[in-house]
């Protein structure tokens, strides 16, 4: 190809060695402001995009395939795009450079590193911060940038970070030589090494992951330019679309698009992604008749930010390369120190994700889907997971990369392993045991107030733990309530509920209590809050009152009106509605005796919050969760059930609730 460097380190030339006219170019804007075209015009372009070929170094999940073309080679002389004629320029009179885009005043010594690739694998189509930074950019440097287009409708062509909101196409022409001298510009602003010797030190800054333009790419993961597709062989303006000479082509990576990279201010040496540790197994421990609860002080497990969990290394639970589920980080549960040898078989576990750099789905080696994790926001999840045959647990991602943090909340252990520390679950009609707005005695600021929510207690004693409604209301400045144990001190992963000025906000907490049936309730706000307690169930000590716990498959709960039945029959045709462990029962022995539905629910409110009840006999006057605006909550939530086993939930305001069936008591 005419004019490329020989040495692959080195920025790209121009491909036209003699090029007339001046190219214009607007000044920096102080703040850059982007007006996306509508998304359904991108399939327009026609671009095509790629994995890298086989003869790419791959990553170590092996090789990642061949070209995916977006659109068909045109063959013959089709009709093509209007071109505007090289010719009518004079080849002989250069053009001159137009000055590269601005820089922020201030980017650390430190650059970013080569992104590896990151195909595409999710649909989230919608443009992405970083995307949208880049291409405000190039329109705020360049006359000739008014056509920038991001995102790709799902449904159009093969595979395409377009359809992540991760890839831009600046439309300009190879062929018109001021246009020509702006791109070449960009390409050897982008690919330079800077003044700490760090090749493509532009490019790694922004997170650029491939570049295609003139009949070639560049991809980071080689670190070269090379030919594009056999486009040095087609040379015809009838090929300019899929050759990329009527455009560039620019696909980040993840950190990229979530602009998490140092041109944003993002920190230039990101925790990298976690290795291999173990390989978790996929099949679950029988839970046998079923478990009972074994509470705890919550335990932070697993931190990948410090490296907590998993050897003292931090890092970053990732995708595969070419997407899905990537490496897992593996907690290895059974072999705890003081756990019950033997004699468990699930656990109960707050997992957050923390600084994720994708719209993606946090999973695990046994149930699979865990929960939806939003880009560079903080989510959590309370949920119940059986072990794995090995006595582990096993979280990885399906796109992008993501901190994981995990608190361990209680143990669901074999009967005789929950004798004098454990209990059996009753479950109450989420009935309040405290109301401190009836009482007129709401807490003060800083005040530590003991809590008696032994309900149910028994000739053998109050219950040893509890799953507890938790409301604050009627405050007046922002604030949070902390739960503990009685008699434990605060950690990192205790408890807390965040609360706002004339807001309400209820969710569910899985609680130890102390000898008593106690736990101790603190206001860290400013002024008083009144704090509402109320019981979905108790483990009672006295085994005959309570229900055994049966880990299932999570499933879906429809907004309309329905039963336990139909729900874990839902996947009946994949043998997955079941007790997890269990091999061959039929449907109507799946559910029978079951008393109560043990739901992990997530309510998010957006402009206006709300609340939603889930209820099967008769609707309690207590909400299960009270959200408020742009707020959202995870926990989980108790059903006492009617003979039929029906589950119907009740929403006010606008709401989005997923519900899944986790477990049920029988």
């Amino acid at each position: 190809m005419d004019g490329v460097s020989a040495d692959p380190g080195r920025p790209r030339r121009l491909h036209w060695g003699a090029l007339s006219a001046a190219a214009g170019v607007s000044a920096v804007g102080a703040a850059l402001v982007l007006l996306l075209p509508p998304a359904a015009q991108a399939t327009a372009i026609g671009e095509a995009d790629h994995s890298p070929s086989q003869s790419t170094a791959s990553p170590s999940d092996g090789p990642i395939g061949d070209f995916v073309h977006g659109e068909e080679a045109p063959s013959g002389e089709g009709p093509g795009r209007d071109k505007k004629d090289p010719s009518s320029k004079d080849p002989d009179k250069d053009v001159p450079l137009p000055p590269p885009p601005a820089a922020p005043a201030t980017l650390p010594i430190e650059v970013d590193p080569l992104p590896g690739y990151q195909g595409q694998y999710i649909c989230s189509p919608t443009p992405k911060p970083g995307s949208e930074k880049l291409a405000a950019l190039i329109r705020a440097t360049y006359v000739d940038s008014s056509d920038i287009w991001i995102p790709r409708d799902c449904s159009e062509g093969g595979r395409s970070e377009h359809k992540e909101g991760r890839a831009l196409d600046w439309m300009i022409s190879q062929r018109i030589p001021e246009q020509n001298a702006q791109a070449e510009s960009f390409l050897n602003w982008l690919l330079a090494t800077d003044d700490n010797g760090n090749q493509f030190a532009m490019a790694r800054r922004l997170g650029v992951m491939y570049i295609g333009w003139g009949s070639e790419i560049w991809e980071s993961y080689t670190g070269r330019w090379s030919e594009l597709k056999g486009c040095y062989s087609t040379p015809g303006s009838d090929y300019d679309t899929y050759c990329h000479r009527d455009h560039i082509h620019i696909s980040l990576s993840w950190d990229g698009a979530a602009a998490q990279t140092s041109f944003w201010g993002g920190d230039p040496t990101p925790a990298p992604f976690c290795p291999a540790s173990r390989t978790p197994s996929p099949t679950p421990m029988e839970p046998g008749a079923g478990l009972d609860y074994l509470p705890v002080a919550p335990e932070r497990i697993l931190d990948t930010r410090t490296g907590e969990g998993i050897h003292g290394q931090p890092c970053r639970l990732a995708a595969r390369s070419s997407g899905g589920p990537g490496t897992p980080v593996v907690l290895d549960i059974a072999n705890r120190k003081g756990v019950p040898q033997g004699g468990v078989r699930a656990v109960a576990l707050r997992v957050s994700t923390v600084g994720s750099n994708s719209p993606a789905t946090l999973r695990t080696s046994v149930t699979g889907n865990l929960d939806s994790v939003d880009v560079n926001v903080r989510r959590e999840v309370v949920t119940i997971l059986p072990l794995a045959s090995d006595g582990t647990v096993a979280l990885t991602t399906d796109s992008g990369a993501t901190h994981v943090v995990a608190d361990l909340v209680g143990y669901f252990v074999t009967p005789e392993a929950a004798a004098a520390t454990g209990g059996r679950l009753l479950a109450h009609a989420n009935e309040v045991v405290y109301d401190s707005a009836q009482l007129q005695l709401p807490l003060q600021a800083g005040e530590k107030r003991v809590i008696d929510v032994g309900k149910a207690s028994t000739s053998d004693g109050p219950p040893a733990g509890a799953l507890l409604t938790v409301t604050a209301t009627n405050a007046n400045q922002m604030g949070q309530l902390v739960l503990r144990r009685t008699g434990d001190k605060r950690t990192v992963a205790t408890p807390v509920l965040p609360y706002r000025r004339k807001d309400t906000v209820t969710t569910t907490f899985l609680a130890a209590l102390d000898a008593e049936g106690r736990i101790t309730v603190v206001n860290t706000g400013r002024g008083p809050v009144d704090v509402i307690l109320a019981v979905q169930a108790s483990a009672v000590r006295t085994p005959e009152l309570g229900s055994l716990l049966i880990p299932v498959t999570p499933a879906t709960v429809r907004a309309k009106p329905t039963t336990l039945g139909a729900v874990l029959g839902e996947d009946e045709k994949a043998a997955d509605a079941r007790p997890v462990g269990l091999a061959e029962p039929k449907f109507a022995s799946v559910v029978e005796g079951a008393v109560a539905a043990v739901l992990q629910v997530r309510v998010t409110a957006a402009k206006k919050g709300g609340s939603v009840v889930f209820w099967s006999m008769g609707e309690p006057s207590t909400p299960s969760m009270v959200v408020p605006r742009q707020s959202s909550i995870s926990g989980l939530v108790i059903v006492p059930l009617d003979a039929k086993g029906t589950l119907r939930r009740t929403v006010t305001g606008s709401l989005d609730v997923d519900a899944r069936v986790v477990a049920y008591l029988r």
